[in-house]
């Protein structure tokens, strides 16, 4: 009876929770590749493609509920979380070398390196036992606080410091109001976009929670959610024709 409830919330939780940042993201992502078809705007999309196929994964993953494809689904929908947050990395340094001809070869060794090191997700997470999500925890994902800690870890070395670094240069680099506003705005949805994922790394751990923090998770992700990813789109994708 236990686990009939926790697998009813969970199914509640991921209806609510995770069909509507599919379709935001989806529609970003699109959008992006309808306007134009060049690096920047492939590499936001793929910010945007990858977060849809994480959420999608995760949400097709309680479907899959007593089968053995389950956890593979759910493991490989946080994989691509993680690494789609590269793309921030890497769509930021895009534009600090605006002004020069960066080579392809550069740009897809920085996206091999950060998906490879995204790749902690599947060794800590199976090998470690750092993702559990089966019949045991009632189809809820629970992470280890040894998966908390490396994930924690990735994404601030990897994600947030480098973006701290070329946010100073972006700031730096452009001139005018109007690009500045636009600059500080993309700085300010990006590190929102990060601070969510800390945040669901932080829930999925913290499995004794209680009611006011739930409140709390769902009241703030879905809205910073979406607004990050709209706004990350209308700084720079609106102006990438």
């Amino acid at each position: 009876m236990l686990l009939q409830s926790a697998l009813s919330e969970r199914i509640i939780i991921v209806i609510l929770f995770q069909i509507w940042p599919i379709v935001y993201d989806s529609f970003f992502a699109y959008k992006l590749l309808k306007r134009a078809k060049n690096r920047s705007t492939a590499t936001l999309s793929c910010l945007f493609s990858f977060n849809a196929l994480a959420f999608f994964l995760g949400f097709v993953s309680i479907f899959l509920a007593n089968t053995p494809f389950a956890y593979l689904c759910y493991i490989i929908a946080f994989y691509s979380l993680i690494f789609a947050h590269s793309f921030i990395v890497i769509f930021s340094w895009l534009l600090v070398k605006i002004d020069e001809k960066t080579s392809y070869k550069k740009y897809f060794l920085g996206i091999l390196i950060y998906g490879i090191f995204s790749t902690y997700v599947f060794w800590v997470g199976i090998f470690f036992e750092g993702i559990r999500y089966d019949s045991g925890t009632g189809w809820i994902p629970v992470f280890s606080w040894l998966f908390l800690f490396i994930s924690y870890s990735y994404i601030i070395i990897f994600l947030i410091v480098p973006e701290i670094i070329l946010a100073v240069k972006l700031i730096n680099l452009f001139e005018g109001k109007l690009l500045k506003r636009r600059i500080k705005l993309f700085i300010i949805s990006t590190f929102s976009e990060l601070a969510i994922v800390l945040f669901i790394v932080l829930y999925n751990t913290w499995i004794d929670n209680n009611l006011v923090f739930k409140v709390i998770y769902f009241l703030i992700t879905q809205p910073v959610g979406t607004l990050a990813a709209y706004f990350i789109y209308r700084s720079f994708g609106k102006g990438l024709e």
